[in-house]
């Protein structure tokens, strides 16, 4: 029903715009302008919003599928509650363009989510509208898995856990990953910084 009436809005301006080019009269400008304003009205009344992700509760555990993987530490997944993207919660890993580090962080965590099948345990909803998770492979926490094999840095500004500390010093200390030699790929955040899209 809202197609149908979207498409013959479009056609009355589309008939109106065709006959006002033949006639160059003054009142066509207000019809045509009276036809926008309707059909812009018209799509914002009958628009039906997506459920936001921030409809799922903070502490909900869900049970989903990986369906793609953008880089080491965000994720698309298929939940019963349909697509969510996900900002793995606790880590940060270098950017895409941080060259290779990114490609390789992505590529450990496509690793790590090989099984498929995920839990997140849903912590909070950042900026963008991504979900902020934990998530697990069975019993192993991934983001946990990334510090400890050098693929993320923990994101101290809202990871306070000293399970997750003590794994980026041991990381650091026999040089795995990001840890291999000094550079920007162990700091993201200050790259992003010095970097904006």
């Amino acid at each position: 029903m809202k197609q149908d009436l979207l498409k013959l809005l479009q056609s009355l301006l589309r008939g109106e715009l065709s006959r006002a080019r033949r006639r160059r009269r003054n009142r066509s400008p207000w019809l045509i302008g009276g036809l926008v304003i309707g059909i812009a009205a018209i799509s914002y009344f009958l628009h039906e919003p997506k459920a936001p992700s921030s409809a799922i509760p903070k502490g909900a555990e869900l049970s989903c599928a990986v369906k793609s993987v953008y880089d080491g530490d965000t994720l698309t997944a298929r939940c019963p509650e349909g697509t969510v993207k996900v900002r793995m919660f606790g880590i940060d890993t270098p950017e895409m363009g941080q060259k290779p580090w990114g490609a390789k962080s992505r590529d450990a965590l496509r690793k790590l989510l090989s099984r498929n099948d995920i839990t997140l345990r849903v912590r909070d909803q950042d900026r963008y509208g991504r979900t902020v998770a934990q998530v697990f492979v069975g019993q192993t926490d991934v983001g946990l898995e990334m510090v400890r094999r050098g693929q993320a840095a923990v994101y101290e500004q809202y990871n306070d856990s000293a399970v997750y500390r003590q794994a980026q010093t041991e990381a650091k200390r026999d040089r795995r990953g990001i840890w291999e030699k000094p550079g920007s790929q162990q700091d993201p955040a200050a790259w992003r910084r010095l970097n904006p899209r």
